[in-house]
C-alpha cells in the first residue's frame, strides 16, 4: 500500500476530489480535531472512536483491505454521512442523501483503546455501495498530517501551502499559459518587419544615389 508523505502526493491521488466529494474536508477535520501528534511521533486521539463519536464505527476488514492487526489494535472508520449528524457543516454541506459521490470517502484508523492512540491513518473510497477500492486506499504519514494541521481550510487546503512544505501549484488554464508567448512572438515579428523596411529604404536610397 502506498504511503502519502506530501500534499502534492495527496493531490495526485484525487482523493476527495472534486465536489460534492467530502474526503478532503473530512481529512482536514480529522487532522485538526481528532489527533494530537507529540514530538516522538505518537498520535494521541482527541476523540474516542470506540464510543461512536462523530459517526465512528467498527471496521472489520473482512476483505483484507488493510493489514491484519494485533490486539489491542482495532480498526474504526469515519465519514459515512448517512450515519453521522455530528460532523461539522463544512464536511456534510454537499451531501445529497443519495447513492452518489457525495458520500464516497472514508477515513479508517487503527486505534489502541488502552493508550488512546492511533497507530495508522488511512484514506479510502467506495468502489460501489458495499466495497472499498483497494487501488484507491492510502496510508497517511505523520509528516502529511502535520502539514495539514498547518493549513487553513478555506485559504490553503487543498492547495497545499504551508510555511515549510512544498507549494502545490494550482493548474493554470492552457489559454492563460500561452498569452505571454504570443506577446513575445508578436514583438519579435514587429522588430523583424521594421528591420526589413529599414533595409529596403536604405537599398532604394543607395540605388538612387548611384544613378545620380
Amino acid at each position: 500500500m502506498r504511503t502519502l508523505n506530501t500534499l502534492s502526493e495527496l493531490k495526485e491521488t484525487g482523493f476527495g476530489q472534486p465536489p460534492p466529494r467530502h474526503g478532503l474536508n473530512l481529512l482536514w477535520w480529522f487532522a485538526h480535531e481528532c489527533v494530537q501528534i507529540d514530538s516522538n511521533g505518537s498520535m494521541t486521539a482527541n476523540c474516542d472512536p470506540a464510543s461512536g463519536a462523530f459517526g465512528f464505527e467498527r471496521f472489520y476488514n473482512k476483505e483484507s483491505l488493510l493489514p491484519k492487526l494485533i490486539h489491542p489494535l482495532v480498526y474504526y472508520e469515519v465519514g459515512n454521512l448517512h450515519k453521522s449528524d455530528s460532523l461539522p457543516d463544512y464536511v456534510t454541506e454537499n451531501y445529497t442523501g443519495h447513492s452518489d459521490s457525495s458520500n464516497k470517502d472514508r477515513i479508517i484508523v487503527s486505534f489502541n483503546s488502552r493508550w488512546k492512540t492511533f497507530e495508522n491513518i488511512y484514506v479510502t473510497q467506495h468502489s460501489d455501495q458495499f466495497h472499498f477500492d483497494q487501488n484507491h486506499t492510502y496510508c497517511i504519514s505523520i509528516a502529511l498530517l502535520k502539514d495539514i494541521k498547518e493549513l487553513s481550510r478555506n485559504k490553503d487546503f487543498p492547495r497545499g501551502r504551508t510555511n515549510h512544505s512544498e507549494h502545490v501549484s494550482i493548474d493554470i488554464p492552457h489559454s492563460a499559459q500561452i498569452k505571454p508567448y504570443k506577446s513575445q512572438s508578436s514583438c519579435e515579428e514587429c522588430c523583424a518587419m521594421l528591420t526589413s523596411v529599414l533595409f529596403l529604404v536604405m537599398f532604394i536610397a543607395a540605388i538612387v544615389w548611384f544613378f545620380k
